[in-house]
Protein backbone atom coordinates (compact mmCIF):
# COMPACT_ATOMS: atom_id res chain seq x y z
CA UNK A 1 0.00 0.00 0.00
CA UNK A 2 1.33 3.23 -0.75
CA UNK A 3 1.54 5.40 1.99
CA UNK A 4 -0.83 8.40 2.61
CA UNK A 5 0.29 12.18 2.80
CA UNK A 6 0.53 13.86 6.24
CA UNK A 7 -2.13 16.54 6.11
CA UNK A 8 -2.88 19.61 7.93
CA UNK A 9 -5.10 21.80 6.90
CA UNK A 10 -8.23 21.05 8.31
CA UNK A 11 -6.59 20.97 11.67
CA UNK A 12 -6.48 16.96 12.31
CA UNK A 13 -3.09 14.92 11.40
CA UNK A 14 -3.59 11.88 9.09
CA UNK A 15 -0.09 10.02 9.04
CA UNK A 16 0.41 7.01 6.47
CA UNK A 17 3.04 4.04 6.61
CA UNK A 18 3.88 1.38 4.65
CA UNK A 19 2.75 -1.54 5.55
CA UNK A 20 4.59 -4.38 6.86
CA UNK A 21 4.40 -7.56 5.16
CA UNK A 22 4.02 -10.27 7.59
CA UNK A 23 5.87 -12.84 5.87
CA UNK A 24 9.20 -11.40 7.07
CA UNK A 25 10.44 -10.36 10.36
CA UNK A 26 12.87 -7.91 9.21
CA UNK A 27 12.27 -3.97 9.24
CA UNK A 28 12.43 -2.87 5.10
CA UNK A 29 12.80 0.82 4.61
CA UNK A 30 10.96 2.17 1.80
CA UNK A 31 13.85 1.55 -1.26
CA UNK A 32 14.98 -2.21 0.33
CA UNK A 33 13.82 -3.83 -2.21
CA UNK A 34 14.39 -7.89 -2.09
CA UNK A 35 18.23 -7.15 -3.70
CA UNK A 36 19.17 -5.11 -0.77
CA UNK A 37 17.62 -8.31 1.69
CA UNK A 38 19.96 -10.60 -0.15
CA UNK A 39 22.84 -7.71 0.33
CA UNK A 40 22.10 -8.31 4.30
CA UNK A 41 22.45 -11.93 4.09
CA UNK A 42 25.36 -11.86 2.18
CA UNK A 43 27.23 -9.30 4.67
CA UNK A 44 25.80 -10.89 8.11
CA UNK A 45 27.41 -14.27 6.80
CA UNK A 46 30.29 -12.29 5.23
CA UNK A 47 31.18 -10.57 8.87
CA UNK A 48 30.41 -13.53 11.00
CA UNK A 49 32.93 -15.68 9.09
CA UNK A 50 35.45 -12.51 9.14
CA UNK A 51 34.51 -12.29 12.90
CA UNK A 52 35.28 -15.70 13.73
CA UNK A 53 38.51 -15.35 11.70
CA UNK A 54 39.60 -12.92 14.02
CA UNK A 55 38.31 -14.72 17.05
CA UNK A 56 40.26 -17.46 16.49
CA UNK A 57 43.87 -15.82 16.02
CA UNK A 58 43.13 -13.45 18.95
CA UNK A 59 42.27 -16.89 21.55
CA UNK A 60 45.79 -18.29 20.09
CA UNK A 61 47.87 -15.31 20.96
CA UNK A 62 48.33 -14.07 17.09
CA UNK A 63 48.38 -10.77 18.60
CA UNK A 64 49.44 -8.90 14.91
CA UNK A 65 46.90 -10.92 12.93
CA UNK A 66 43.77 -10.35 15.10
CA UNK A 67 44.57 -6.37 15.14
CA UNK A 68 44.48 -6.49 11.62
CA UNK A 69 41.38 -8.45 11.53
CA UNK A 70 39.12 -6.62 13.81
CA UNK A 71 40.31 -2.91 12.29
CA UNK A 72 39.14 -4.19 8.98
CA UNK A 73 36.09 -5.96 10.07
CA UNK A 74 35.48 -2.93 12.30
CA UNK A 75 35.99 -0.18 9.05
CA UNK A 76 33.90 -2.41 6.98
CA UNK A 77 31.13 -2.30 9.38
CA UNK A 78 31.50 1.06 9.40
CA UNK A 79 31.10 1.94 5.71
CA UNK A 80 27.68 0.65 5.58
CA UNK A 81 25.97 2.55 8.93
CA UNK A 82 24.66 4.97 6.67
CA UNK A 83 23.01 2.66 4.01
CA UNK A 84 19.78 3.41 3.33
CA UNK A 85 18.42 -0.08 3.78
CA UNK A 86 20.33 -0.35 7.45
CA UNK A 87 16.89 -0.22 10.38
CA UNK A 88 17.41 2.09 13.52
CA UNK A 89 18.13 -1.41 15.50
CA UNK A 90 20.66 -2.29 13.39
CA UNK A 91 22.74 0.92 13.44
CA UNK A 92 22.88 0.79 17.11
CA UNK A 93 24.28 -2.34 16.64
CA UNK A 94 26.81 -1.64 14.17
CA UNK A 95 27.73 1.32 16.23
CA UNK A 96 28.25 -0.82 19.44
CA UNK A 97 30.08 -3.71 17.11
CA UNK A 98 32.23 -0.82 15.40
CA UNK A 99 33.23 0.23 19.44
CA UNK A 100 34.06 -2.88 20.52
CA UNK A 101 36.61 -3.94 17.62
CA UNK A 102 37.87 -0.56 17.84
CA UNK A 103 38.31 -1.08 21.72
CA UNK A 104 39.98 -4.80 20.95
CA UNK A 105 42.30 -3.16 18.86
CA UNK A 106 43.45 -0.62 20.92
CA UNK A 107 43.77 -3.17 23.83
CA UNK A 108 45.86 -5.51 21.77
CA UNK A 109 48.41 -2.47 20.63
CA UNK A 110 48.46 -0.93 24.11
CA UNK A 111 48.35 -4.29 26.18
CA UNK A 112 45.69 -2.94 28.66
CA UNK A 113 42.75 -5.69 28.48
CA UNK A 114 39.89 -3.06 29.68
CA UNK A 115 38.46 -5.32 26.90
CA UNK A 116 39.14 -9.28 26.55
CA UNK A 117 39.30 -11.87 23.72
CA UNK A 118 36.79 -13.72 26.03
CA UNK A 119 34.31 -10.33 25.96
CA UNK A 120 34.57 -10.44 22.29
CA UNK A 121 33.46 -13.93 22.05
CA UNK A 122 30.50 -13.10 23.19
CA UNK A 123 29.54 -10.37 20.32
CA UNK A 124 28.84 -13.60 18.12
CA UNK A 125 25.10 -13.54 18.95
CA UNK A 126 25.14 -9.80 17.84
CA UNK A 127 26.53 -10.99 14.27
CA UNK A 128 24.25 -13.95 13.80
CA UNK A 129 21.03 -10.89 14.45
CA UNK A 130 21.77 -8.23 12.37
CA UNK A 131 19.42 -7.67 9.45
CA UNK A 132 17.06 -10.45 10.87
CA UNK A 133 14.40 -8.41 12.54
CA UNK A 134 15.27 -9.86 15.96
CA UNK A 135 16.46 -7.99 18.72
CA UNK A 136 19.09 -9.12 21.99
CA UNK A 137 17.64 -8.57 25.35
CA UNK A 138 20.51 -6.39 25.80
CA UNK A 139 24.54 -5.86 24.36
CA UNK A 140 26.64 -9.06 25.88
CA UNK A 141 29.71 -6.62 26.55
CA UNK A 142 29.49 -3.95 29.35
CA UNK A 143 29.51 -0.03 28.24
CA UNK A 144 32.40 1.31 30.35
CA UNK A 145 34.62 -1.63 28.45
CA UNK A 146 34.55 0.54 25.03
CA UNK A 147 32.34 3.49 25.35
CA UNK A 148 35.45 6.07 25.24
CA UNK A 149 37.25 4.65 22.18
CA UNK A 150 38.31 6.43 19.22
CA UNK A 151 36.73 4.71 16.77
CA UNK A 152 38.54 3.00 13.72
CA UNK A 153 37.39 4.57 10.62
CA UNK A 154 35.64 3.35 7.64
CA UNK A 155 36.66 2.33 4.55
CA UNK A 156 36.06 2.72 0.91
CA UNK A 157 37.55 0.31 -2.01
CA UNK A 158 40.25 -0.45 0.71
CA UNK A 159 41.07 3.16 1.53
CA UNK A 160 40.65 4.88 4.64
CA UNK A 161 37.94 7.57 4.62
CA UNK A 162 39.88 11.05 4.59
CA UNK A 163 39.30 12.43 8.22
CA UNK A 164 38.44 15.72 7.00
CA UNK A 165 36.04 14.65 4.88
CA UNK A 166 32.87 16.97 5.73
CA UNK A 167 30.11 15.53 3.46
CA UNK A 168 30.99 11.94 4.90
CA UNK A 169 27.80 10.16 6.30
CA UNK A 170 30.04 8.72 8.77
CA UNK A 171 31.75 11.32 9.69
CA UNK A 172 28.29 13.35 10.21
CA UNK A 173 27.04 10.22 12.57
CA UNK A 174 30.12 10.21 14.37
CA UNK A 175 30.22 13.69 15.10
CA UNK A 176 26.29 13.79 16.42
CA UNK A 177 26.78 11.16 18.34
CA UNK A 178 30.02 12.66 20.48
CA UNK A 179 27.86 15.99 21.35
CA UNK A 180 23.93 14.43 21.48
CA UNK A 181 22.73 13.07 24.76
CA UNK A 182 19.87 10.49 23.87
CA UNK A 183 18.15 9.40 20.96
CA UNK A 184 19.92 10.86 17.83
CA UNK A 185 17.10 11.38 14.63
CA UNK A 186 18.34 10.90 11.12
CA UNK A 187 16.33 11.99 8.60
CA UNK A 188 16.70 10.72 4.56
CA UNK A 189 15.36 13.51 2.51
CA UNK A 190 14.46 11.18 0.05
CA UNK A 191 12.20 13.48 -3.04
CA UNK A 192 9.86 15.98 -3.37
CA UNK A 193 7.16 16.71 -5.93
CA UNK A 194 6.84 19.01 -8.05
CA UNK A 195 5.14 19.77 -11.20
CA UNK A 196 8.04 22.15 -12.71
CA UNK A 197 10.95 19.85 -11.04
CA UNK A 198 13.19 19.88 -13.77
CA UNK A 199 13.33 23.61 -14.08
CA UNK A 200 14.84 24.71 -10.71
CA UNK A 201 18.59 25.76 -10.71
CA UNK A 202 20.64 23.85 -7.80
CA UNK A 203 17.87 22.87 -5.33
CA UNK A 204 18.32 22.28 -2.20
CA UNK A 205 16.27 21.63 0.88
CA UNK A 206 16.56 23.23 4.51
CA UNK A 207 15.51 21.59 7.71
CA UNK A 208 14.33 23.23 10.36
CA UNK A 209 13.79 22.32 13.80
CA UNK A 210 11.89 24.57 15.54
CA UNK A 211 9.93 25.52 19.60
CA UNK A 212 6.73 25.88 20.05
CA UNK A 213 7.29 29.18 20.29
CA UNK A 214 9.15 29.15 16.86
CA UNK A 215 11.73 29.78 17.81
CA UNK A 216 14.78 27.74 15.24
CA UNK A 217 17.06 25.21 17.32
CA UNK A 218 18.41 23.53 14.86
CA UNK A 219 19.01 23.87 10.78
CA UNK A 220 20.59 21.94 8.32
CA UNK A 221 21.31 22.67 4.38
CA UNK A 222 21.50 18.94 2.37
CA UNK A 223 23.75 19.54 -0.92
CA UNK A 224 22.30 20.58 -4.22
CA UNK A 225 19.81 17.18 -5.77
CA UNK A 226 21.12 14.82 -7.24
CA UNK A 227 18.69 14.05 -10.24
CA UNK A 228 15.59 15.97 -11.41
CA UNK A 229 12.93 14.06 -13.07
CA UNK A 230 9.49 15.61 -15.15
CA UNK A 231 7.89 15.58 -11.41
CA UNK A 232 9.82 14.92 -8.76
CA UNK A 233 13.32 16.29 -7.38
CA UNK A 234 15.77 13.59 -6.01
CA UNK A 235 18.40 14.40 -2.57
CA UNK A 236 18.56 10.54 -1.51
CA UNK A 237 20.71 12.90 1.61
CA UNK A 238 20.71 11.92 4.60
CA UNK A 239 20.77 15.19 8.05
CA UNK A 240 21.81 14.00 11.78
CA UNK A 241 19.49 16.43 13.93
CA UNK A 242 21.92 17.99 16.33
CA UNK A 243 19.17 18.14 18.75
CA UNK A 244 17.81 14.84 20.53
CA UNK A 245 14.42 13.27 20.32
CA UNK A 246 13.76 13.61 23.58
CA UNK A 247 15.42 17.26 24.10
CA UNK A 248 13.07 18.29 20.86
CA UNK A 249 9.81 16.15 22.90
CA UNK A 250 10.51 18.54 25.66
CA UNK A 251 10.42 21.79 23.72
CA UNK A 252 7.11 20.68 21.53
CA UNK A 253 9.41 20.94 18.45
CA UNK A 254 8.54 20.46 15.17
CA UNK A 255 10.25 19.68 11.87
CA UNK A 256 10.28 22.42 8.79
CA UNK A 257 11.41 21.60 5.39
CA UNK A 258 11.88 24.35 2.52
CA UNK A 259 12.65 23.27 -1.07
CA UNK A 260 15.24 26.31 -2.08
CA UNK A 261 16.88 27.10 -5.22
CA UNK A 262 19.17 29.70 -6.98
CA UNK A 263 17.29 32.79 -9.05
CA UNK A 264 19.92 33.95 -11.73
CA UNK A 265 18.30 37.15 -12.58
CA UNK A 266 17.77 37.98 -9.41
CA UNK A 267 21.45 36.92 -7.72
CA UNK A 268 19.70 35.45 -5.03
CA UNK A 269 18.41 31.69 -2.99
CA UNK A 270 14.58 31.98 -2.66
CA UNK A 271 11.95 29.71 -1.06
CA UNK A 272 9.80 27.68 -3.67
CA UNK A 273 7.74 25.99 -1.08
CA UNK A 274 7.24 23.84 2.46
CA UNK A 275 6.73 21.56 4.46
CA UNK A 276 6.17 20.67 7.93
CA UNK A 277 5.43 17.85 10.55
CA UNK A 278 5.14 17.23 14.32
CA UNK A 279 6.68 15.07 16.39
CA UNK A 280 4.05 13.03 16.88
CA UNK A 281 4.31 11.93 13.22
CA UNK A 282 7.76 10.65 13.35
CA UNK A 283 8.17 7.34 13.39
CA UNK A 284 11.32 5.35 13.12
CA UNK A 285 12.28 3.14 9.99
CA UNK A 286 9.04 4.54 8.24
CA UNK A 287 8.11 6.46 5.31
CA UNK A 288 6.74 9.78 6.08
CA UNK A 289 4.93 11.69 2.80
CA UNK A 290 4.18 15.38 3.87
CA UNK A 291 2.08 17.96 2.08
CA UNK A 292 3.78 20.92 0.65
CA UNK A 293 2.24 24.17 1.21
CA UNK A 294 2.85 27.41 -0.81
CA UNK A 295 5.94 30.14 0.51
CA UNK A 296 6.19 31.66 2.70
CA UNK A 297 7.26 29.46 5.42
CA UNK A 298 5.25 29.81 9.06
CA UNK A 299 6.97 28.46 11.56
CA UNK A 300 4.00 29.22 13.70
CA UNK A 301 2.07 26.95 11.24
CA UNK A 302 -1.12 29.30 11.08
CA UNK A 303 -1.14 30.54 7.30
CA UNK A 304 -1.25 27.11 5.72
CA UNK A 305 -1.81 26.47 2.06
CA UNK A 306 -1.19 23.99 -0.63
CA UNK A 307 1.39 24.55 -3.07
CA UNK A 308 -0.57 22.61 -5.45
CA UNK A 309 -3.78 20.70 -6.13
CA UNK A 310 -1.31 18.16 -7.63
CA UNK A 311 -0.94 14.78 -5.85
CA UNK A 312 2.50 15.76 -5.16
CA UNK A 313 4.42 15.05 -2.54
CA UNK A 314 8.24 15.96 0.32
CA UNK A 315 9.25 12.11 0.91
CA UNK A 316 11.31 11.48 3.91
CA UNK A 317 12.94 8.50 6.34
CA UNK A 318 14.07 8.36 9.77
CA UNK A 319 16.38 5.99 11.19
CA UNK A 320 16.69 6.49 15.39
CA UNK A 321 20.37 5.48 16.75
CA UNK A 322 21.10 6.02 20.61
CA UNK A 323 24.03 7.97 21.73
Amino acid sequence: LKPQPHTHTRGATVRGSLQASGARARARPPGAEPMAELEQDRLRASWADMFQKAVQADSWGQVVEAQEDYQRLASIVATKQGAPYIASADKDMMQKLCLCLSARVQALKTLNETITSFDMKALQPVFDTLFTGRELDQFPIESFKFQSVQLVKPTTHGEIVCEGDEHSDWQQQQAVLKTVVGTVVCLRIEKIGLKDAQDYIDPYMTVIVSDCRANMIDTHDTPVARERLPQHVFFNHQVYLKVSLEEMQAQQAALFFEFKHYKPKKKKVSTRCWAFMELSELKRDDEMVLEIYHKPTDLRKKAIKLHSEKPLYLHLYATFVRS
